[in-house]
């Protein structure tokens, strides 16, 4: 377990690190910043604590996709406690009827969910036969809540 939240620490210092340094480097339009409040905040260091505790899977491809997704939002939550006008978004895509504005920590928080959700899949179908049939873990759920 400690190898794989070292594997998330370290994914995640050096991809929070590139996007800080990013948007440090590249202006951004005077349009494309998101002041966050101090409740996305809060939830956003969930998310870091819950990247953490899913090191308890024993898998390296979950630790790895944890620590991506952690990458992602350690630098957008770095950004939103440094700037007063918010989160950067420096990268601008224009289309003809469209515009997007977003961030590289934008882009590793969404391959970090992608993977993750692919290796949680991968995880509990090659260890489907450790899971309760439905009926027996609906029992175990009551006796739980009833114990109460």
């Amino acid at each position: 377990m400690l190898r794989r939240a070292l594997t998330v620490v370290v994914l995640a210092a050096p991809l929070a690190a590139a996007d800080l340094m990013h948007k440090a480097a590249v202006e951004t339009p005077f349009w494309a910043y998101h002041v966050r409040s101090g409740g996305w905040v809060v939830l956003s260091l969930g998310v870091l604590a819950g990247c953490l505790l899913l090191t308890r899977v024993p898998s390296l491809l979950v630790a790895v996709a944890a620590g991506i997704l952690a990458g992602g939002v350690a630098g957008n939550v770095g950004s939103a406690l440094t700037s007063e006008q918010g989160v950067h978004n420096p990268i601008v895509i224009e289309t003809d009827s469209h515009v997007i504005a977003l961030n590289l920590a934008d882009v590793f928080t969404l391959t970090g969910i992608a993977l993750l959700t692919s290796a949680l899949v991968v995880v509990t179908v090659r260890n489907r036969e450790r899971l309760l049939p439905p009926r027996a873990f609906v029992r175990a759920l009551r006796r739980r809540v009833s114990s109460r």
